[in-house]
């Protein structure tokens, strides 16, 4: 490791570079964690949402079934069957 520049050392307090890198690990782990617990919620809402489309689709899919019985009840019965 390169040594510091002549009077640098004395004018810095010891352990200074140390704490620096540390404080600068320390802001990046906690960036990765929020940036992490965003990216959850933001699973989190897709799914919930992808959920709610899927019973909307269900509800969907019974009253189309609904309306084409109702439909089908309507139409006369043909008299060659």
């Amino acid at each position: 490791m390169p040594t510091l520049p002549p009077g640098l050392s004395e004018w810095l307090p010891s352990g200074f570079f140390t704490a620096f890198l540390g404080l600068i690990l320390y802001e990046l782990k906690a960036s990765e964690a929020r940036g992490n617990r965003r990216m959850d919620d933001l699973r989190d809402s897709m799914n919930r949402r992808i959920d709610e489309l899927k019973d909307d689709m269900k509800e969907i899919r019974q009253d189309v079934k609904t309306l084409l019985l109702q439909q089908a009840a309507k139409q006369p019965v043909p008299s060659d069957r």
